[in-house]
């Protein structure tokens, strides 16, 4: 990877709330090109150029795959076409074709969407070679989000904990997991694009991101949300091995996997949700798979929106999801792990207070047991009220906690327990002092704004919280680089992460156990 002097356009950081618009074509990322300076590297499939900022050279919106459209929708990704001009690579691709959320604004940097979403960006170094890096699997329910969003921004990761980071795209909802008989691919697997994508996105850092600079010997896969539960079936996925050496699954579960033919828990089962997607779409006779391959994307996404979301792990979360087709995922997440897939030194945690943006309990008497009752846990409530008493840790704050550990906390230990002499766990306990999400503790999402530094996109001025920022970039990077830091030992050792972090012995007060006895987790 080379570099030339020039003057660098800087962007300026727009808040979460902000819609923002990328450029649309290659042409016009290609008009940007002569204002920056340029940094340049040969991936498998042509060169590229990318920007230079100080220190750094970022590339964005690198294909990965070929566009995903036509013939190529609802099937395993391939390769893109090559070229031998150097392509422009300082514009973000286009966002993966989303429904806006039902309140509030669009995440940011899905302002563009098309079918041809699947980019990759790098946060390389200008100078010097083989660098840890660390691949990002954005969030979002794996129905929304970008590597896009401003929050994503890999500079301050890339410079504090001198590794090369990664982001990109992979299919969502609908058009990235949607399985029937008929859409089976040629190795007999259906549903999984999305999650084939991200497979593909592990296959091109192998490939190429020695030219950026980056060590192939050494990449942990990193994700939170939706993010983190790919991380856990990545790990579990025959084709994905070997593809990384270590793993960081940040408020995730191994349990957001879905049988082809029967009801899981309260998730339904993959083919059901691929019928009523077809009947919605008017795609009941002839050929079928062209029929859903021709649907157009607006429709596609409409038929999407009136999914029922399950409310199986105490959130709401909706039935597009990875299959267990036999093929990319084999079987599901965590036996697979117990078998011996992705045996990778592992960091594994949740946030204090993860669910509080998700349970809607008001703080009034009985609030609690009523929502034991809407998700379906009304056998257990007895139980679960002595667990979770509301005397103690209010109504509200009950079922924050009650469903922090289920759908976050409990998957976290138990993914850690598998091999718990490689594997970190970790708390945020640190809420922030400023932005608009003082009100929710160490809410949902709160660890990756610490984990890329990126407190300005969410209006926050980082106080004491920028240090520990700092903190976790070191400490991700260390289990990237292959040297787990001595302040952090492994299970049963839990790191609470604050401005002044310190070891605990338990975890979110050995719920866990009592609640896999009742069934509730894994």
């Amino acid at each position: 990877m080379t570099s030339s002097v020039a003057i660098l356009g800087i962007a300026v950081a727009c808040s979460a709330a902000c819609v923002t618009t990328e450029p649309a074509t290659d042409e016009i990322a290609d008009s940007l090109v002569s204002g920056l300076a340029t940094a340049d590297a040969v991936t498998a499939s042509g060169p590229v150029h990318g920007a230079v900022a100080g220190d750094l050279a970022i590339f964005k919106g690198i294909p990965y795959a070929a566009p995903p459209i036509g013939a190529r929708r609802f099937a395993p990704p391939v390769a893109p076409p090559s070229w031998s001009t150097p392509r422009a690579a300082v514009a973000f691709g286009p966002a993966c074709p989303q429904n806006p959320p039902a309140s509030g604004p669009p995440p940011s940097g899905t302002a563009n969407q098309r079918e041809d979403c699947l980019s990759i960006n790098v946060w390389a170094h200008t100078a010097g070679a083989a660098r840890p890096v660390i691949a990002w699997i954005h969030g979002g329910g794996y129905v929304a989000g970008t590597a896009a969003s401003i929050e994503y921004d890999g500079a301050a990761l890339a410079r504090t904990g001198d590794v090369v980071v990664v982001t990109f795209n992979y299919r969502l909802g609908a058009l990235g997991f949607l399985a029937l008989p008929q859409l089976t691919a040629g190795d007999g697997g259906t549903g999984n694009w999305g999650l084939r994508d991200q497979i593909a996105a592990l296959r091109w850092v192998q490939r190429n991101i020695a030219a950026f600079g980056g060590d192939p010997r050494r990449v942990m896969i990193a994700g939170e949300s939706a993010g983190g539960a790919s991380v856990c079936t990545v790990l579990a996925a025959p084709a994905a091995q070997g593809l990384f050496s270590a793993a960081a699954m940040q408020s995730g579960t191994c349990r957001l996997v879905l049988d082809r033919e029967q009801p899981t828990g309260g998730f339904p089962a993959a083919f059901g949700v691929g019928v009523v997607a077809a009947v919605d779409l008017g795609c009941t006779s002839g050929d079928i798979a062209a029929c859903l391959r021709a649907a157009p994307v607006a429709a596609v996404l409409a038929t999407q929106r009136k999914f029922s979301a399950s409310l199986d792990l105490g959130v709401p979360i909706g039935p597009t999801l990875p299959v267990v087709d036999g093929v990319v995922l084999d079987q599901r997440p965590m036996a697979a792990i117990r078998a011996g897939r992705g045996a990778v030194p592992l960091i594994a945690g949740a946030n204090r207070d993860d669910t509080s943006v998700f349970v809607p309990v008001a703080e009034a008497p009985g609030a609690f047991a009523a929502y034991l009752t809407q998700i379906g846990q009304a056998a257990h409530a007895a139980r679960l009220l002595a667990m979770y008493p509301p005397a103690q840790l209010g109504e509200r704050g009950a079922a924050i906690a009650y469903s922090t550990d289920v759908a976050f906390a409990c998957p976290a230990l138990a993914l850690a327990g598998v091999r718990p002499q490689t594997s970190r766990l970790y708390e945020l306990e640190r809420p922030v002092a400023s932005g608009p999400l003082v009100a929710l503790g160490a809410v949902h999402g709160l660890d990756f704004i610490y984990l890329f530094g990126t407190f300005a996109a969410w209006g926050i001025a980082p106080g004491p919280e920028a240090g520990l920022s700092a903190t976790m970039q070191r400490l991700w990077s260390a289990i990237a680089r292959g040297q787990p830091p001595a302040v952090w030992p492994a299970v049963p050792a839990v790191l609470q992460l604050d401005t002044q972090s310190s070891l605990a012995t338990t975890w979110r007060g050995n719920r866990c156990p009592a609640l896999a006895a009742l069934g509730i987790v894994e």
